[in-house]
């Protein structure tokens, strides 16, 4: 017979997004049980992704109005002090956006004018606090080369914004798992849910090995939301599962390329980027493709695209000779027909007190931010939050 265990708020996912969540609301008079069918902290999602950490112009470019721009942005000004509090390394590397030509220029001149119309009015929601970010600026060609001797003579200057930052997800995700799990937070681990019941007003939570009683659900379960959610009929949104190939390449090229490095795709839906890691690798890439989410599998054409644009960026340098590893994930992308990709975070009007999490391209970066989305959203419905006198930010390790 399963063992029962009763909690206020259970968390399906220990990714970035259930761990963000979790610390949150281990600031207040809750119990919390974070779920998780792996045997560790972020091995899914948010081991596989680029690593960067929206910190200025990028996010400040995200569509008006939408959960992807507000989260980003309110997050900006919370990663340094979190870093501090929680012990783990934020490296700024800046970002070079490359220009070819008068459509590149015509294109990121349109995206400068939005992101500082956004930002620096006082009435804006979307206003960062001064000091938060150093402004943007374009620069030429020798400007361009001071900071990247090696760059390819094709590129006429940039857009450069110096507070792009990187993180390494997982372990930012294990730093979020030990504050909760120091505040209180129980974690369990290598336990899958299969089957989801309603009984009176809570949700019952069933795998192989226990069983567990919620009022509130937070199915924050990555690319696997969708199917968590049908398991209690409150799948409200839908998306597109992309696969994603990235290439690792060693630090002695991380000595030699010290920024983020992009140019506008044109003609492909393939991103072209190479960036530094907060250990100085880099990471090139991404071939992007729809596969089924089981086909995990590492392709040559997809590691050639890599190779290729850091090959265009930095044409005198034999990338292929410094390759440690090549690397799929699953990212979901909502709205892939209008291109403006946003986040989902809410309760289904037919399933009250279940709270769906889907987020995709910058979720690493939104992560700051996203356990107080759930919080205003958990007043919202009437669920009542009292503040622990003793929250501490201490990390202890989670044991599996």
């Amino acid at each position: 017979m399963n063992q029962f265990v009763d909690t206020d708020i259970a968390i399906i996912g220990a990714g970035i997004a259930g761990t963000s969540i979790a610390r949150e609301l281990s600031k207040y008079d809750l119990s919390v049980i974070v779920i998780e069918r792996k045997n560790g902290i972020g091995l899914e999602g948010t081991a596989t992704n680029h690593h960067l950490v929206c910190q200025g112009g990028d996010s400040l470019t995200f569509r008006p109005g939408t959960l992807h721009a507000e989260l980003n942005i309110k997050s900006i000004p919370l990663w340094p002090k979190l870093a501090e509090d929680l012990n783990f390394k934020f490296r700024r590397i800046g970002g070079l956006w490359l220009i070819r030509d008068n459509v590149d220029f015509n294109k990121f001149q349109k995206m400068y004018s939005r992101a500082f119309k956004s930002s620096l009015d006082p009435k804006s929601p979307y206003l960062i606090p001064e000091g938060s970010f150093i402004p943007l600026k374009f620069i030429d060609r020798k400007e361009l080369k001071d900071l990247e001797p090696e760059i390819s003579d094709e590129f006429i200057g940039a857009l450069y914004d110096p507070n792009l930052a990187t993180v390494d997800p997982p372990e930012v995700a294990k730093a979020y798992a030990e504050n909760a799990k120091a505040n209180g937070v129980n974690f369990l681990f290598n336990t899958e849910i299969k089957k989801i019941n309603k009984v009176l007003d809570k949700f019952e939570l069933i795998s192989d090995k226990i069983s567990i009683r919620s009022k509130v659900v937070i199915n924050a379960a990555g690319i696997e939301a969708d199917k968590i959610a049908e398991l209690v009929k409150a799948r409200d949104f839908s998306y597109v599962p992309f696969k994603g190939t990235i290439v690792e390449l060693d630090d002695e090229l991380g000595e030699k390329i010290k920024h983020e490095v992009l140019v506008l795709p044109r003609g492909s839906s393939h991103m072209q980027v190479i960036a530094p890691t907060v250990d100085n690798k880099l990471l090139a890439g991404i071939h992007l493709e729809m596969s089924y989410r089981s086909n995990r599998e590492v392709k040559d054409y997809a590691v050639k695209h890599a190779i290729n644009v850091s090959k265009k960026f930095f044409p005198k340098i034999q990338f292929e000779k410094h390759i440690t590893r090549s690397f799929t994930g699953f990212m979901a992308m909502t709205n892939p027909d209008t291109g403006w990709h946003d986040f989902v975070i809410g309760m289904p009007d037919l399933v009250p007190y279940w709270i769906n999490i889907v987020l995709g391209p910058a979720g690493v970066s939104a992560s700051p931010y996203l356990g107080k989305k759930v919080v205003e959203l958990l007043h919202k419905f009437g669920i009542n939050l009292v503040e622990k006198k003793n929250f501490s930010n201490v990390r202890k390790e989670v044991e599996s």
